[in-house]
């Protein structure tokens, strides 16, 4: 955990100070940016590691990460200069790692039309099977073929990997599915068009390192729900859902006494690492997320989300955790009128915090075209004993330090812009307090809605205070509604809720453990919708309480007589190596659950969009008793209900089944993507002894222009079918078998 010592160093002054934060031409800079300049100026020293931010060591020297966006006319000369790295361009909008000296200069570089210094983000921590239907879509059972994401390749961005998990491998040990390994903070070769961490093409490297951080284990549990095999589990037991689909992971957190820290940058690295080998090797890919923060606008227009929406499309699919604050009331909305004009709240802090040293987040979001002010002040009881005063909206960092009851400060920092990268008025508060009283927040505005977050986070941990009335009839308390993470609020990203799938279990030890809640209902964590702009999340749920998975073998606490042994449930010995698997629950779970299920869905149709799988998803999702009747719209808890992976399946393959244009006997087969960039997937099973299959792709007048034959074994057969040169256009494609056969209308797209 990052030690709480950087505001001890700043000299304390009584009053308040501005600095104006729009020294630049070039850039307008994010509230979050701002404020680093402001901590930069007030410390005298640009490049001193501060909270908040993301840090990378690239060849011994500290870099900050940062998200830009881009004009045609981008100094890139200037950027080299300054001996910045340029990451994933995703259209406009670039991933940057810049020398921490050298932030001031970079904010003058032209060309740049904004810049948001990245923030971190923290975690967001059998019978799974059974309840998505997904044992039935790995058996086959009425499909064409057994569903286990063969052929997908299936990212996990995330931190805690044990390289060598028996889970990692196919279900007989022998042959291992991870393909490429990226650790984001640790030094190496990068991969190609990176310029930090380390890449690892090599199987037998990736097992003799071993890990990448021992600190956790949440990486590895959660590829075993997506893709494990569950080799060493008893019977293959916690088996994950694609256990036949490739793995590539990318890791994202620094070894322990680094400042380095994960952000919102390193996952769209991630993603177009995991795109680009996919794309390499002629395979759809399903990228995980089981992190977040509960900061950010939540309007899907971050220069996050819109780098994330660029990257994904066809064949790319992003998922990601909802979020674990559905019972927290870090959210206030109020609308403002002509006759209603303020709201306060009173700012607590999360109780695993030192109640004497406390920190915490505000990220205040307005209305585009409109402005509000906030006020801040210390009530010992009844009475408020020292006020920031009112703070409009402007282009300016605040600070303040107000003096407690018990003569301590409490230090605040205010970064307002009235224009942020999405338009809206921002206003990024950053307290600090030392004091014992109550800290209470104004809002004023004569018209418009503001919504509020309260969070904070010490990497890998999130700590989320509440916003509280306590007992001032005057103020308000928060709510838990639009706890969803920011990044869920991605356009294109599947956002993926937590229901109750396990509500007890017996560990290794034979004790039974519940977590008080019954099975089938939401998991009472699960982050709520809607978003600010009414769009309902999260979009689906998945089981994740709780799930069994692999455990790293690295990680000590859950070895015998430490914290997390009593969530062993069954633990096995190879080559002398223990590997545990145990018990968890998050929407860090549920969210690799419906991974795997997409990744099954991409086996069947690797063309499928972000759209189709939220259009698949709902339309297939499993309502009962516990959901109630979803509209359909869905709803801000359940979004359209519970992920049902062989309803999915059923209802793609009834698309995808073939309809024959002539009176022939018809075969038992499917043909798929259609339409095709020009490379067809044909699933036959064969009920009979080997026979020849020949596929004619013919023009409209039934002239053949392409053929192709294979040999197909009794049973399910997969073929790839490619067309060649055959332009783009319409068609005819003829399957034939003996007496059976079919003619598709086909459409090539190139």
């Amino acid at each position: 955990m990052i030690k709480k010592v950087l505001f001890y160093l700043l000299a304390i002054v009584s009053g308040a100070s501005a600095v104006s934060a729009r020294d630049t031409k070039n850039a307008i800079l994010s509230a979050h940016t701002r404020m680093y300049l402001n901590n930069v100026a007030k410390a005298g020293n640009d490049g001193k590691p501060m909270d908040g931010y993301v840090y990378k060591m690239i060849e011994g020297r500290m870099y900050i990460s940062a998200f830009v966006k881009v004009g045609a006319d981008v100094d890139e000369a200037a950027l080299n200069t300054l001996g910045v790295y340029i990451g994933t361009r995703a259209g406009n909008i670039w991933t940057v790692q810049i020398p921490a000296d050298k932030v001031t200069a970079f904010t003058k570089v032209a060309g740049i039309a904004n810049i948001d210094l990245d923030a971190p983000i923290t975690p967001l921590l059998d019978n799974a099977k059974k309840t998505t239907r997904a044992d039935s879509a790995q058996k086959g059972i009425n499909l064409p073929m057994p569903f286990t994401g063969k052929n997908v390749v299936v990212g996990i961005i995330d931190a805690g990997f044990d390289f060598d998990h028996p889970t990692l491998y196919d279900t007989t040990h022998t042959l291992y599915r991870v393909r490429r390994v990226w650790t984001q903070k640790l030094t190496g070769t990068p991969p190609a068009g990176f310029s930090y961490g380390r890449e690892m093409t090599d199987p037998y490297v990736m097992r003799s390192v071993g890990y990448d951080t021992a600190i956790t284990t949440h990486g590895t549990h959660v590829a075993g729900i997506a893709a494990g095999s569950g080799y060493s589990s008893p019977s293959s037991k916690y088996r994950g859902m694609a256990y036949e689909s490739d793995m590539v992971f990318v890791g994202i957190m620094p070894p322990p006494g680094q400042w380095a820290v994960a952000g919102a940058t390193d996952i769209i690295d991630g993603m177009n690492y995991i795109f680009t080998y996919a794309a390499s090797v002629f395979k759809p890919a399903i990228a995980n997320l089981s992190w977040g923060s509960s900061i950010g606008p939540h309007d899907g227009h971050s220069l996050f989300s819109q780098a994330c929406d660029a990257l994904t499309g066809p064949g790319r699919i992003f998922a990601c955790s909802a979020g674990n604050c559905g019972e927290d009331s870090l959210h206030l909305r109020k609308t403002f009128t002509a006759t209603n004009t303020s709201v306060s709240t009173f700012v607590t802090f999360d109780p695993q915090l030192d109640t004497t040293d406390r920190k915490t987040w505000i990220d205040v979001w307005g209305d585009t075209g409109r402005t509000f002010c906030l006020n801040i002040k210390l009530y010992d009881g009844v009475n408020a004993i020292d006020s920031t005063g009112p703070i409009c909206i402007s282009d300016t960092v605040h600070d303040y330090v107000l003096t407690g009851s018990d003569g301590d400060p409490c230090h605040i920092t205010i970064s307002m812009t009235p224009t942020e990268y999405n338009g809206k008025p921002h206003a990024f508060v950053y307290l600090h307090s030392l004091v014992p009283d109550n800290i209470c927040l104004s809002a004023t505005a004569t018209s418009g809605t503001i919504d509020m977050w309260e969070g904070f986070l010490i990497p890998p941990t999130g700590y989320y205070g509440e916003l509280k009335k306590l007992g001032y009839a005057w103020a308000v308390d928060g709510d838990n509604r639009m706890t969803v993470s920011d990044i869920s609020s991605s356009f294109s990203a599947i956002s993926v809720g937590a229901y109750v799938s396990k509500g007890s279990f017996t560990n290794i030890g034979g004790t039974f453990l519940s977590y008080g809640v019954t099975s089938g209902r939401i998991a009472p964590f699960s982050s709520l919708g809607p978003l600010p702009d009414g769009r309902i999340k999260p979009d689906i749920t998945g089981p994740g309480m709780a799930l069994a998975s692999a455990i790293s073998s690295y990680d000590t606490s859950y070895t015998p007589l430490n914290e997390n042994y009593i969530y062993v449930i069954s633990k096995s010995t190879i080559d002398g190596r223990v590997y545990p698997y145990a018990m968890a629950a998050g929407t860090s779970m549920s969210c690799p659950a419906v991974a795997g299920i997409i990744a099954m869905m991409l086996q069947l149709n690797s063309t499928l969009t972000p759209d189709s799988v939220k259009n698949i998803l709902a339309r297939t999702a499993i309502v009962d008793a516990n959901t109630g009747t979803i509209p359909p719209a869905g709803t801000n808890t359940w979004g359209h209900g519970k992920a049902n992976a062989y309803k999915a399946l059923r209802d793609m393959a009834a698309q995808l089944t073939v309809q024959n244009t002539l009176a022939e006997d018809p075969m038992d087969c499917l043909l798929y993507p259609n339409p095709t960039n020009g490379t067809f997937t044909l699933v036959y099973n064969n009920t009979t002894m080997a026979k020849t299959v020949t596929v004619t792709v013919m023009d409209m007048t039934g002239r053949s222009i392409h053929t192709q034959t294979m040999q197909a074994a009794n049973g399910y057969n997969v073929f790839n079918i490619n067309t060649g040169d055959v332009p783009k256009g319409l068609y005819l494609t003829r399957i034939s078998c003996g007496e059976k056969a079919n003619v598709i209308k086909t459409m090539i797209e190139r």
